[in-house]
């Protein structure tokens, strides 16, 4: 019988210490060169905790702090960037992506990369939000969870982990912000939630993910529109928000149109006052004459596809803007930050063609 190393002999009897992972692979020696990326905490299923480890649905979401589930991925995360932690606000109004916008900027103006965790009930509005408004070009990546941090198979801490490293690798420099879930990176414009329950519940739609990133190798085969204009004046959109008071975002509101559908909520929202509707499909007769009504009160209407694939090319109706292939809570989201910019219609037309729609030229 082949005779064990006496080391190994004294390992399994518990006379010798085992040395930690970590250590093996060097920790305490970390590179003083590793990036600085910052983790802001927003909530959500990732920071939850559930009543057992098999209670996959059964939690309360938002209960612990980001700096613990960070720790919780020490010291292996210690070998890819020097990472801190900070809390930001929970995603319940638009005020809240306000501020975590201005929060993730002056981050930025020290670290090398941010990441966000979030719920993902509406992660991807956030992330287009930010995508949309965040003025540095360095990697900002959100991330989630779909099953809460103590139960089995949690998937929090590796999407965590993967978001740390392609936010250290810089490879999204100028992508503005990307989603990272299940291993797989996506563009925050086309980032769409498609089951609440499965652990790959981000897609990318027509379109495609960016890329993956596998244990330390980060693969990106395409990029947004946007890096082309990388370094240069025009990569930044203009919704910046230090010309945006908080306090007056202006209200936009999503219409879904289905047979019968009446017109009773888009009067009643354009009566309200709000500054632009989405509608989600072909507008039944009953909702086509209360957006006439809408569009003579002052009413921006952005049409947008309710399919999840396809586009709005042509709204087919007069002041109408189309959403071409944005989803309406994505088009909601840039109607607002437009409207919050500029109300002079051909402007307003400009913005949703060029910001909505970023495409690669010659």
């Amino acid at each position: 019988m082949r005779r064990l190393p006496l080391v190994v002999v004294a390992l399994l009897m518990g006379l010798v210490p085992a040395v930690p992972a970590a250590a093996a692979k060097g920790a305490g020696t970390h590179r003083a060169d590793r990036p600085e990326v910052v983790v802001i905490g927003t909530g959500g299923t990732i920071t939850g905790v559930a009543v057992d480890r098999a209670a996959f649905e059964d939690y309360d979401g938002s209960v612990l702090p980001v700096a613990d589930i960070v720790s919780g991925l020490r010291p292996e995360l210690d070998e890819v960037a020097r990472v801190s932690t900070r809390e930001g606000p929970e995603q319940t109004a638009m005020t809240d992506y306000y501020d975590l916008s201005r929060q993730v900027d002056r981050a930025l103006r020290t670290a090398d990369a941010v990441v966000v965790t979030a719920g993902t009930k509406s992660l991807e509005e956030l992330a287009y939000f930010l995508d949309l408004t965040v003025r540095s070009p360095k990697p900002v990546v959100v991330t989630g969870s779909m099953r809460p941090s103590n139960v089995f198979g949690a998937d929090g801490p590796a999407n965590l982990y993967n978001s740390v490293v392609l936010a250290a690798s810089g490879r999204t420099r100028c992508f503005g912000t990307v989603v990272e879930f299940n291993n797989e990176i996506l563009a925050a414009r086309e980032a769409t939630k498609t089951t609440t329950l499965r652990l790959d519940a981000f897609r990318a739609g027509e379109d495609g993910v960016l890329g993956t990133v596998d244990g330390d190798r980060v693969r990106l085969p395409r990029a947004p529109a946007r890096v082309q204009k990388c370094g240069k004046d025009g990569w930044r959109t203009p919704f910046d928000l230090s010309g945006i008071r908080r306090e007056k975002l202006p209200r936009t509101e999503i219409v879904a149109s289905y047979p019968d559908a009446g017109g009773e909520a888009i009067t009643a929202f354009a009566d309200a006052g709000v500054a632009g509707i989405v509608v989600a499909g072909d507008p039944s007769p009953g909702e086509a004459g209360a957006l006439r009504g809408a569009l003579g009160k002052g009413v921006t209407v952005v049409a947008a596809a309710r399919t999840g694939g396809g586009a709005v090319y042509d709204a087919h109706a007069p002041g109408v803007l189309p959403a071409e292939d944005l989803l309406p809570q994505k088009a909601r989201v840039l109607l607002l930050l437009t409207l919050a910019t500029t109300r002079e219609p051909a402007a307003v037309a400009e913005r949703f063609a060029r910001y909505g729609v970023p495409q690669f030229t010659s």
